[in-house]
């Protein structure tokens, strides 16, 4: 039986009568099962999905966006270490043309990763409430394992209540 994968009513065509709205193939679910967002999950997304518009990124899935923001944070943090090169070479050379042409070349370089930081985490933060601190490999094995282990209760409702206790007085 297709059922809607929000709230589990059973379907006749793609329109649920209970979220008032047409679904989309991914949200039709079978037997009251969840969406299976894990499972869509089957790659990590490409580093240069970062340079997509901020529309672009606002449909990603959150997971995507994690494993993103956890790239840009490494671009920035060799943008900066580029930035402190520069530094140390117009110490050592003074500042000549080329210190110049690199100074304005980091600088730019390291304004638009720090966007694009800010980017990802506040979609991020709009969504889960927060964004990470730290993205290591264990927050996202963990996002993950939680992604599937809300998945296996499916959404299914009892018609009769069985009294498990006895009254006594």
């Amino acid at each position: 039986m297709k059922t809607c994968g929000f709230c589990a009513t059973e379907l006749q065509d793609k329109y649920c009568s209970f979220c008032d709205m047409e679904l989309l193939e991914q949200h039709i679910m079978t037997n009251g099962k969840r969406m299976n967002q894990a499972e869509q999950f089957t790659h990590l997304p490409d580093p240069q999905e970062i340079y997509s518009t901020t529309t672009e990124l606002m449909e990603k899935e959150t997971i995507e966006l994690l494993c993103l923001l956890k790239e840009a944070r490494k671009i920035r943090a060799d943008m900066y270490q580029l930035r402190l090169l520069r530094h140390q070479a117009e110490e050592e050379n003074g500042m000549n043309e080329d210190v110049r042409n690199i100074e304005e070349q980091t600088y730019s370089e390291y304004e638009n990763a720090t966007r694009k930081v800010w980017v990802l985490e506040n979609i991020i933060k709009k969504r889960l409430g927060y964004f990470p601190k730290r993205l290591t490999q264990n927050f996202l094995n963990g996002y993950l394992q939680r992604m599937e282990e809300s998945e296996e209760k499916p959404m299914i409702l009892r018609r009769s209540i069985k009294k498990k206790y006895v009254q006594t007085f």
